[in-house]
């Protein structure tokens, strides 16, 4: 398998890297399921640095191409998850540092929500909490953006109410309308689809034990992993079609 990778041409080194090893990918010679060589001779195969190589892995990742297993190395994508479409493409470029700043927001409140709401959750809430994280692993599987979004909301409208802090409930609630797109904007990225609901069973899962910390750090873990994708490498890698020959005659 390793004669199939070569040096990369002098240039931007992670671009090329990203480009190789998703053409082998897209061509077959990297099959679903299969792990890549180990870092250090992944690294000599292509010529490139360990920086250059792990930014390529990582936008990989983000671009559901690569799966990083921690600890025992990183394959390809079992089965290929929806791309990013151009219109949110190009909301994402136009509002990346208005939705970073949203993110900042539930950075600060979400977090504290979901540790109030560990401390106060009935089993009735528990029960709505699960009935929303139920709906949520079905519109993943459905493949369907729409349902997804409003299954994340309603996860997270709910984790408000069982805080029992309503001035705080008020200001998020205040804010959905300004972080719907937003919400939409990130739920299309396919690292996000790949790992949503993982990240919701563990906030779940702290908030069923009536575990603070746990709930805080989870919640604070999905938040900031939300937002290093956004600002990280992954969205440049997101190309929007060529305009349309119609699109071309209209701009003259």
């Amino acid at each position: 398998m390793n004669k199939i990778f070569k040096p990369v041409k002098p240039r931007r080194l992670s671009d090329g890297a990203m480009e190789q090893i998703q053409k082998l990918v897209s061509d077959g010679s990297l099959a679903p399921g299969v792990r890549l060589p180990p870092e250090r001779e992944l690294m000599e195969l292509l010529s490139v640095s360990r920086t250059s190589l792990r930014e390529a892995i990582r936008t990989l990742e983000t671009m559901g191409v690569l799966r990083v297993a921690p600890g025992r190395g990183t394959y390809v994508a079992e089965r290929p998850v929806t791309t990013l479409s151009d219109d949110w493409f190009h909301w994402l470029l136009g509002h990346r540092q208005e939705v970073v700043r949203v993110l900042e927001v539930h950075e600060a409140l979400e977090v504290k929500v979901a540790e109030l709401a560990a401390t106060h959750v009935t089993d009735r809430g528990v029960g709505r909490l699960e009935s929303a994280l139920t709906a949520m692993k079905a519109a993943v599987e459905a493949q369907d953006h729409e349902a997804l979004v409003a299954a994340d909301s309603e996860f997270h409208r709910i984790i408000r109410e069982v805080g029992g802090n309503q001035i705080i409930a008020q200001i998020l609630n205040d804010l959905e309308d300004h972080v719907l797109d937003a919400r939409r904007a990130i739920m299309a990225l396919p690292s996000r689809v790949a790992r949503v609901v993982v990240d919701h069973q563990a906030i779940f899962d702290a908030i069923e034990a009536r575990d603070p910390e746990a709930a805080n750090r989870t919640a604070l873990d999905h938040v900031r992993r939300s937002k290093e994708e956004l600002l990280g490498t992954g969205l440049v890698a997101f190309k929007p079609c060529p305009p349309t020959s119609a699109e071309k005659a209209g701009r003259t």
